[in-house]
This record gives C-alpha cells, sequence and structure tokens, in this order.
C-alpha cells in the first residue's frame, strides 16, 4: 500500500505508522486496537484512491477488521498478558440425546 501512496507520495510518518501496525499486528501486540487504527487508515485511503487500487485496498480493508472481530491467536502476546479467550458453546436444546 505504501507504492500507492494512499493518493500520492508518503510522507515518513505514515510510512512509520504503517510499519508500527504490521509490527504490531505481526507480533500480536494490542491486537484490537492495531486492527482498528489499520482498518482505519486503510478506509481512509479508499476514500482517496483511484480505481486500479480500490481492490487492493478493500481487501486491505477487510482484513483488519476480521481481526478485530476475531482477536488475537494463541501464540500472541495478547494470549500472554490477557489470557486465551476460548468459546464454549452451550449443548443444544434440541438434541434429546
Amino acid at each position: 500500500m505504501i507504492e500507492s501512496g494512499c493518493g500520492g507520495v508518503t510522507p515518513w510518518w505514515l510510512a512509520l505508522l504503517e510499519l508500527v501496525l504490521a509490527l504490531a499486528l505481526a507480533v500480536g501486540v494490542l491486537t484490537p486496537v492495531a486492527a482498528l487504527v489499520s482498518a482505519v487508515f486503510y478506509a481512509a485511503c479508499l476514500l482517496h484512491a483511484d480505481w486500479p487500487h480500490a481492490a487492493a485496498l478493500m481487501i486491505a480493508t477487510m482484513t483488519p477488521i476480521a481481526l478485530v472481530l476475531l482477536g488475537a491467536g494463541a501464540y500472541s502476546v495478547d494470549a500472554r498478558l490477557f489470557g486465551r479467550r476460548r468459546l464454549v458453546l452451550p449443548p443444544d436444546p434440541m438434541d434429546s440425546n
């Protein structure tokens, strides 16, 4: 996304923001916050993008939204700091066994 420059030439602080967000997401530090900031960033870039870059930016916007909804992985720093979230489904009331 840096090559498209979010509508032009990428300033140094914007490239640094992208690098910090990518590192935070790769390591798993504050994953929901970093993913939300990343999604807002890509949505703002989508408003300024021309048509050839729009498809890549739409995918780049949906990926952090999925991370916000799913959370960090089992081996992330977030899982070590805050504990691993497990989804426990109750038994089905319609099941008669």
